[in-house]
């Protein structure tokens, strides 16, 4: 599978408002995921369960502040059982930082599973890697296989969307 099918087949089916009450429209969107923005039904569904409002405006996608993230672990290994991903979009060329805590979804496809993080801004302000010349800013992560754990964002993981949501 892909990132989007499992963010489709495991969040947007549940926890959008029109995909769970529409199977046919799942179905079809699990046939061709690619034509769906499946970031979007992300941030709805964030939205739809969480105590805050669907804002999207400039860095921020929530009215508390947080902006939803997604995020893939590669499948060819940095070195052992050690597979590198990333969260772009953290920070514009110009330095504009998000304004509040980051709601990570990351598709594992050694699991074909999804991670879930609440990452505080006063951590992850000072875990940026910036681009030599955009200055654009992202977070570099490794995840364990062995262990199946992401060690740096381990303290923030949540078990579930759904807690990940109202968090």
């Amino acid at each position: 599978m892909c990132k989007r099918t499992v963010l489709i087949r495991d969040v947007v089916r549940k926890y959008h408002n029109y995909y769970r009450r529409n199977p046919e429209a799942v179905a079809m969107a699990l046939r061709h995921p690619r034509r769906f923005n499946v970031e979007y039904l992300i941030e709805e569904c964030f939205a739809h369960l969480g105590k805050y409002s669907y804002t999207d405006t400039a860095h921020c996608d929530y009215s508390d502040g947080s902006d939803s993230k997604t995020a893939s672990i590669r499948m060819i290994p940095a070195a052992g059982n050690s597979y590198r991903g990333e969260i772009s979009g953290v920070s514009t060329s110009g330095g504009g930082l998000k304004q509040g805590s980051l709601r990570c979804v990351i598709y594992n496809p050694h699991t074909d599973s999804l991670m879930y993080y609440l990452l505080p801004k006063s951590w992850w302000s000072r875990n940026l890697t910036l681009h030599p010349t955009t200055g654009a800013g992202k977070i570099i992560f490794t995840y364990n296989k062995t262990k199946d754990t992401i060690p740096r964002f381990e303290q923030y993981r949540v078990s579930s969307f759904r807690r990940l949501a109202l968090a």
